[in-house]
């Protein structure tokens, strides 16, 4: 699952995704408690590619119709006091892309997470379970956060478990950052940018530049708990590194998310 950094990547996104993670230098004990507030997010999407740390899954390469995607995901938040939030959810991929397959389910994320919130800095820790092809993939993402000028966000992403990856069990390092207008009331453009890197072996055996991605996303407000979004982004990736086909290619997606 590529939260496409979120929100840094995705619309904006590793919303995370997006799922990032660090040390509690003040213990939760300390904390004032909060009334406990539980939310959460339905979202609806349809996406030209299935991006992976820049790893184009269903070789959909510079076509926005060959390899679409149903992506539904379902997150929810627990606020244990104002600076620690409990999260949870999952996200499907639904489609018929592999050769002589129904569309059906292809692969079910699951995730599990604390993050922690310290003036400006947000810190968080997320585990990950990705079953897909027969197999099942542990993944804990590490990272944190700014909010702040561009939203720059760093997270380390580092597999448990081979899984179905091939054989490789490798870390990722996504730096990323955004910066949204509001055009209306209603309506509001943002701009996330991610660069990562291979630290070890992760797509291939190879380590280093991975990919670079910049997108544009829209969202309308449809009323209080709906919106609508939509948008494209573009990928500029290393073969050797991340071993896609066609290096450089632009992704388009459509969507509804409903919140409470």
């Amino acid at each position: 699952m590529n939260k496409t950094l979120f929100t840094a990547l995705g619309t904006a996104a590793i919303t995370t995704s997006s799922l990032l993670a660090g040390d509690f230098d003040t213990p939760i004990a300390t904390e004032t408690p909060a009334a406990c507030k539980l939310s959460g997010s339905l979202s609806l999407d349809l996406n030209s590619h299935f991006i992976s740390y820049g790893f184009d899954v269903w070789a959909a390469g510079n076509s926005l119709t060959e390899a679409p995607t149903f992506n539904p995901s379902v997150s929810l938040d627990y606020a244990l006091t104002d600076s620690v939030t409990l999260s949870t959810g999952f996200w499907l991929d639904v489609n018929d892309n592999p050769s002589g397959s129904d569309f059906k389910v292809q692969e079910t994320d699951v995730w599990f997470g604390v993050s922690y919130t310290s003036g400006i800095m947000t810190y968080s820790a997320t585990y990950q379970n990705w079953q897909y092809a027969g197999d099942s993939e542990q993944i804990l993402d590490l990272g944190v956060s700014f909010d702040t000028f561009l939203s720059p966000s760093i997270t380390i992403h580092k597999r448990l478990t081979e899984g179905a990856s091939g054989g490789f069990d490798g870390t990722f390092l996504v730096l990323g950052a955004e910066h949204s207008f509001d055009l209306s009331d209603k309506f509001s453009l943002t701009i996330p940018i991610a660069l990562g890197v291979a630290l070890d072996e992760f797509h291939t055996t190879e380590s280093g530049y991975g990919y670079a991605s910049i997108g544009l996303q829209g969202s309308y407000a449809i009323n209080d708990f709906t919106s609508f979004n939509a948008g494209v982004t573009f990928y500029d990736t290393d073969a050797d590194v991340v071993g896609n086909a066609d290096d450089q290619f632009l992704t388009a997606n459509v969507g509804l998310s409903f919140s409470f």
